[in-house]
């Protein structure tokens, strides 16, 4: 054996070991931490479980990972991350509650942050890529956590500077957009922000009063906030079309938290209310305008026409899509069932659903123009027709929801069902039928108006009429399809279905039927740390669900009685068919 050729060889061997060393000694030493989520919370005297102590722990591995992809070894950085996201996230059933309790985005926005951080090391990105991309990571983790802790997180409150709207105030308090805008010469060129402005001040006034021991005034000048500019101005249409409606629902319920803690509250937790508040307009203002906290643009404006287009097609399609799935599944379900009927009875069973539906539009306008002819549009009496409507609504559906589920068992025993209570469809039930189609739109129908009014007055009627007409237009789209691939649905999960539609409707109209009698001054609002974690979100807000007691316990209650009566109807079905089936035996 050469020597001399083997040396250089060992020599070469010995340097790499030499330098890895500190490497993998580091590694290992990054490595170091509990290997379940159980040990970690032993190992750092966890008594109390959180799942803010969760997220802590996920950050040390985090932070282990960014150190051990720094010194060079990618494979273990992943395994680190792989172990945050499987040992942490998913063994402390972190993972699972969010899916529970919070909106589908957290947990999809999570997963997203953690595909960065991996993306981030397969694409052979800098340290300093995965440092930012775990620093998203954890920020979006810690949100969920607050929320799932029911831990109050202060928001970032905007300072209440002084504007023009400010001297004006000083020398005259103005209870309403059209008094202040004619005093600033803003009646036509104005902008959102103008009107955050003005309401800065009706705020300032708010806390000043309550200050000063004047409840009732700062209790009015909340109100004066929420009617006199909030509603008047179209600041709730613009933000329920531009933003979102979900958006629109937290400010409304964030002007009732405000009046709520006028009516007992310390000045504090008044403060910090109509605080919180202000800065929500604002913030929405900013959005509405296109501009940032600087007033220097952001490119995320949009023209006057087309902001106007979007917010008319966006609240007819929102409004008009709850009247559309009840009036749809009715006269799908009236379809349905009278297959083997003649063309005349057809009609005589449908008829009336159409009415019904025709009569609500009809009465939409007359609300309206009573309303307005009274000077009761935007005001807290139309919050309460708007609530006791919705109520009345609840009822009807949690009866047509359980008549039709008691119809609901196969065609074997159809005949026998439509023989011995046919009539009665066709009787008593046909009215109720008709006034849930004349509930659903008539509800929907006022609120509609109202919000176009506004918009008719601007300089866009163009534009509000073109997104009417491409709203309608999609929900005629929605009701043909309900219409007519229900056709083609097997008996009994077309009626299960649709009874389950109805009995859904029903527990969302209670939940915004309610809330409307708290922005009506019918009901105050509370938001426990057990219900504030709820967040606004589009498909919560079609389901009328809020972060308040008020709202989700009576929602609870219906949604225990509405699978209480399902499994009844369910059971007595199936005693039905078997005595049925022995008598044809």
């Amino acid at each position: 054996m050469n020597v001399k050729r083997i040396r250089p060889v060992v020599s070469m061997l010995l340097a790499l070991l030499i330098l890895s060393l500190p490497l993998t000694a580091f590694a290992e030493e990054s490595a170091a931490y509990p290997a379940s989520w159980s040990e970690y919370m032993e190992e750092n005297g966890i008594e109390e479980f959180t799942f803010n102590a969760v997220v802590d722990g996920m950050e040390k591995v985090l932070e282990a990972a960014v150190s051990t992809y720094q010194s060079g070894d990618a494979d273990t950085a992943l395994k680190q991350i792989s172990d945050a996201k499987t040992v942490y996230w998913g063994g402390s059933g972190f993972k699972v509650e969010m899916q529970k309790k919070l909106p589908a985005i957290h947990k999809s926005t999570a997963l997203a942050d953690f595909k960065a951080c991996t993306k981030t090391i397969k694409e052979n990105g800098t340290a300093d890529d995965l440092a930012t991309a775990k620093d998203v990571l954890i920020a979006d983790l810690r949100n969920a956590a607050n929320k799932l802790d029911g831990v109050k997180v202060d928001m970032d409150i905007a300072e209440e500077g002084e504007s023009a709207a400010t001297a004006l105030f000083q020398e005259q308090y103005y209870d309403d957009w059209a008094t202040y805008s004619a005093a600033a010469g803003k009646e036509s060129d104005w902008t959102w922000n103008d009107v955050a402005d003005a309401m800065t001040e009706v705020f300032r006034a708010a806390k000043d009063s309550y200050a000063q021991g004047d409840a009732e005034t700062a209790y009015n000048c909340v109100n004066d906030g929420y009617y006199g500019y909030y509603e008047t101005t179209g600041f709730e249409r613009n933000t329920m079309g531009y933003i979102s409606g979900a958006r629109k629902s937290e400010v409304e319920l964030q002007f009732s938290a405000a009046k709520s803690a006028s009516k007992g509250g310390t000045a504090e937790e008044f403060n910090e209310a109509v605080d919180v508040l202000r800065t929500m307009i604002r913030t929405d203002a900013n959005k509405l305008d296109g501009v940032d906290e600087n007033g220097n643009s952001t490119g995320g404006g949009r023209s006057a026409g087309l902001a106007t287009f979007i917010a008319c097609f966006t609240i007819l399609l929102r409004e008009g899509l709850e009247a559309i799935l009840v009036v749809g599944a009715i006269i799908a379900y009236l379809v349905k069932t009278s297959m083997k009927k003649s063309e005349d009875e057809k009609k005589r069973l449908i008829r009336p659903v159409y009415a019904g539906a025709v009569l609500g539009i009809l009465l939409s306008f007359v609300s309206a123009w009573l309303l307005n002819q009274l000077k009761l549009a935007n005001s807290a009496s139309q919050e309460v027709i708007e609530g006791v409507t919705a109520l009345i609504a609840v009822v009807v559906l949690f009866y047509v929801s359980n008549w039709m589920v008691s119809k609901s068992e196969s065609e074997a025993w159809s005949a026998y069902i439509e023989s011995k209570v046919g009539n009665a469809a066709q009787t008593g039930s046909s009215f109720a039928l008709a006034f849930t189609a004349f509930l659903a739109v008539y509800r929907e129908g006022a609120e509609v108006i109202l919000f176009y009014q506004p918009l008719l007055s601007g300089g866009n009627t163009k534009m509000v009429w073109l997104g009417f007409l491409v709203g309608c237009v999609v929900l005629v789209f929605v009701f043909l399809a309900i219409r007519l691939l229900s056709v083609r649905l097997p008996l009994k999960p077309f009626f299960l279905a649709t009874s389950i539609l109805m009995a859904v409707m029903s527990i969302a109209f209670l939940g915004s039927g309610i809330k409307e009698l708290i922005e009506g001054d019918v009901l105050s609002m509370h938001s426990p740390a057990w219900v504030a974690w709820i967040q606004s979100h589009p498909v919560l807000e079609l389901l009328g669900i809020y972060p308040c007691v008020e709202t989700i316990v009576p929602q609870l209650i219906l949604l225990a009685v509405t699978v209480i009566t399902f499994v009844y109807w369910l059971k007595k079905n199936r005693r039905l068919k078997e005595q049925i089936a022995g008598e044809q035996a």
